[in-house]
């Protein structure tokens, strides 16, 4: 039954007792959030409106209207949510949506997607905005915040399945002919609407699967006939075993879900199969079964890895600035008196070789520190028309020494279609010459360098360095941008990391391929502009 919209747009129950969130959530976003929120509300609920009258052919047919009205109150019960840790607003848009989607024929994972817009809204407006602290203290509410409506709308459609699985069996011992025509009718519904969802949806006995969405499958590598029958562990990563029995072992029957398991999927790694399940475990009359949703988690996941890179790289930039000039200037001092010193003394042997030693160390310093800086600035780039292959070579003539020290040779290759195009081409030379740094130091004498630049087929300026190396350990290429991480003896791990800042300022991004013994190639990949 349709709630009245006078309950649907308060905040009290029936009896009058405000909702309240599941136990062991008391998570209330903080004052400076709310007040975000409430001053870009109407922003807010417009932009949501706008994507979600494109999401699909569902909600591009109903009426602008009835969108403003129903993300309206969507975004009203998340903020009483946030503001109060109040559930009642929401159960009741749940309890209204559901109906009046289902009564249009709805998928279930439109509506879920339209859930999620709220999340990746406010966080895409924060990032523009630069407010970092604001976004890194907005994750936590918020992820509460829809994992409870995302599940608790699972949740619903689960009690849904069950009672008409019993209503079903208590039927058919009366009219067991209709009941068998209208039990299949049924079930082809049903297995509709569980195919259709967003997420995993799943049943288990006795630790095995007995039935698995497409969703499901296709997260976990499979197909609804090779999961039948197979132990659930099969699909989870050996090191989650221990952690995965002892979140089924505290399951009881009838237990309401609350908490979550999270897990890595098999044969994927942590940045790409994170996966989290809501389940319980129920008696349906042939044994205990436990039906469950899981969820593919890996943006969350990433989006908290780089909130707290950010949060990282902000104290390194407050550190940085109140140190460098407390540093640079002796630095710059003891560098031009080790220069006089090298030019006035008449040193040989071992002390001219001494002194050599301190001056390059004295300038990897200042290298080092020159690179905190820039890692602590944001990257502001002016772009304007250049000849990638000015680039280059400039890049090329400034490295000369050093390959000529290494009797080494770079090879440069374009592609025909190379053309002026609009970039930033004093920062690109920076980024350029990290990578052909970085390919001189692991290239043996003697060996050739190879540098190329071409515009792709999508319209991408590609412009690579390959080396002739020992290659990069697999284990290390995830983590290779990573400010700080390094597999030089005295590397500052610094370098590469500008590198992707660099890129993606230009909204590009730099791919890496390597085969270990055989050498690396770097690809700086950025849209072609004219």
């Amino acid at each position: 039954m349709k709630p009245d919209s006078s309950i649907i747009f308060g905040v009290s129950t029936e009896n009058g007792e405000e909702g309240k969130p599941p136990a062991g959530s008391s998570l209330v976003a903080p004052d400076p959030l709310l007040r975000w929120l409430r001053t870009h509300a109407d922003s807010i609920v417009q932009e949501w409106v706008d994507i979600l009258h494109k999401l699909s052919p569902s909600y591009s047919r109903r009426p602008r209207e009835e969108l403003v009205g129903t993300v309206t109150e969507a975004f009203l019960a998340d903020l009483e949510f946030l503001s109060h840790n109040r559930l009642t607003r929401i159960e009741l848009f749940i309890d209204y949506i559901t109906e009046k989607r289902l009564a249009a024929g709805f998928p279930l994972s439109d509506v879920q997607k339209a859930f999620e817009l709220f999340r990746s809204i406010v966080t895409r407006r924060l990032l523009a905005q630069r407010r970092l602290k604001l976004l890194a203290q907005s994750v936590e509410p918020i992820n509460a915040c829809l994992s409870y409506t995302i599940h608790s709308f699972s949740d619903h459609f689960q009690h849904m399945h069950e009672r008409s699985i019993r209503e079903h069996a208590e039927d058919l011992e009366k009219e067991i002919s209709i009941r068998t025509t209208e039990l299949a009718e049924s079930e082809r519904r049903y297995k509709t609407l569980v195919e259709e969802i967003h997420d995993g949806y799943f049943v288990i006995q006795n630790g095995r699967i007995e039935f698995a969405n497409q969703a499901f499958c296709r997260m976990h590598g499979t197909t609804p006939e090779h999961a039948m029958g197979q132990p659930f562990l099969r699909f989870v990563a050996p090191e989650w075993h221990e952690q995965f029995r002892a979140a089924q072992m505290g399951t009881s029957v009838g237990e309401p879900p609350s908490h979550t398991v999270e897990y890595i999927r098999l044969g994927c790694d942590p940045e790409n199969g994170a996966t989290e399940i809501k389940a319980k475990t129920v008696d349906l009359g042939q044994g205990l079964v436990t039906i469950g949703v899981c969820r593919d988690i890996s943006e969350r996941v990433a989006m908290e890895r780089k909130v707290r890179e950010n949060e990282r790289l902000a104290y390194v930039g407050q550190l940085t600035a109140s140190l460098s000039h407390e540093i640079r200037n002796p630095l710059s001092s003891i560098n031009m008196n080790l220069q006089i010193l090298s030019d006035t003394l008449h040193l040989d042997g071992f002390d001219r070789r001494r002194l050599d030693i301190t001056v390059k160390e004295v300038s990897r310093l200042e290298n080092i520190l020159r690179q905190l800086l820039d890692l602590s600035r944001p990257v502001s780039i002016e772009l304007s028309s250049a000849d990638i292959r000015d680039v280059v070579q400039s890049c090329i003539d400034l490295v000369e020494p050093k390959t000529a020290e290494k009797h080494l040779k770079i090879v440069q290759r374009y592609s025909a279609n190379l053309q002026t195009c609009k970039l930033d081409a004093k920062k690109l030379q920076q980024a350029l010459l990290n990578l052909i740094l970085n390919a001189i130091e692991v290239t043996d004498e003697g060996h050739r360098i190879f540098v190329f630049a071409k515009k792709a087929q999508d319209e991408y300026l590609e412009v690579g360095v390959r080396d002739s190396g020992p290659g990069i350990d697999p284990a290390s290429v995830s983590r290779l941008f990573d400010p700080f991480f390094t597999t030089k003896a005295q590397g500052s791990g610094l370098g590469l990391s500008n590198v992707k800042r660099i890129v993606e300022a230009h909204l590009g991004s730099v791919q890496v391929r390597t085969c270990k013994g055989s050498g690396a190639t770097f690809v700086m990949r950025l849209p072609w502009r004219t």
